[in-house]
């Protein structure tokens, strides 16, 4: 299945994140250089798509496919 390229943005970028500590929708806004309700939108649409949950603080986490599809996106950017 292909994805958008704005969808393995979202992952990679959660990715990266959450292994700097818990990934919050504001901190993921300034790293991609959006707007915070532009996140919000995206947000529910991977969360309806199973590629991430948040929990009640609002932490977002990336489950087992959205990892999957993340860390692959960032192996192949890794290699350019």
């Amino acid at each position: 299945m292909k994805l958008k390229r704005v969808t393995e943005d979202y992952l990679k970028t959660i990715y990266i994140l959450s292994s700097k500590g818990e990934v919050h929708a504001t901190r993921l806004a300034e790293e991609l250089g959006v707007s915070k309700p532009t996140v919000s939108v995206s947000l529910k649409s991977l969360e309806k798509d199973g590629y991430i949950t948040r929990d009640e603080n609002r932490v977002i986490s990336l489950t087992r496919s959205g990892k999957k599809i993340a860390k692959s996106v960032y192996e192949r950017h890794c290699v350019f």
